[in-house]
C-alpha cells in the first residue's frame, strides 16, 4: 500500500483567550506532526455506520506509526478542509483513524 499524501496534525487551543491582549484574540493553530498515509474513503455502509448519514465527508487514513502529540485536527495534502478524528484503530501494523469533516 503506498502512502502518498502528506497528512498534517495542528493542536489549536480552544481555551487559548488572552486576558491581557487588547482584542480578543484566539492562539492560532500549531502544527504538531507530519505524516505521510494513505487515504482512501470510507465504505457507504460504514459511514451509515459511524454518522447514521451518507452525506458526511469521511475518510480513512492509514499510517505507519501513530502520532503521540495531542492534535485537534488534521488536513490532507494541504487541503483547507479540516478533519476530526472519529475513530482509532491500532492493528499489527501501523495506525487505521477514521475521520470527518469538521463543520465548526
Amino acid at each position: 500500500m503506498r502512502k502518498t499524501q502528506i497528512i498534517r496534525f495542528y493542536f489549536q487551543d480552544e481555551n487559548g483567550y488572552n486576558p491581557y491582549a487588547e482584542e480578543d484574540t484566539i492562539t492560532s493553530p500549531k502544527l504538531v506532526a507530519q505524516r505521510y498515509a494513505n487515504v482512501t474513503d470510507v465504505g457507504t455502509n460504514r459511514l451509515v455506520e459511524l454518522f447514521s448519514r451518507l452525506d458526511q465527508n469521511a475518510k480513512v487514513i492509514r499510517l505507519e506509526s501513530p502520532v503521540n502529540d495531542s492534535w485537534s485536527y488534521l488536513t490532507i495534502d494541504d487541503g483547507s478542509i479540516r478533519y476530526r478524528l472519529e475513530t482509532q484503530r491500532q492493528p499489527l501494523k501501523g495506525t487505521t483513524l477514521i475521520v470527518g469533516e469538521d463543520n465548526g
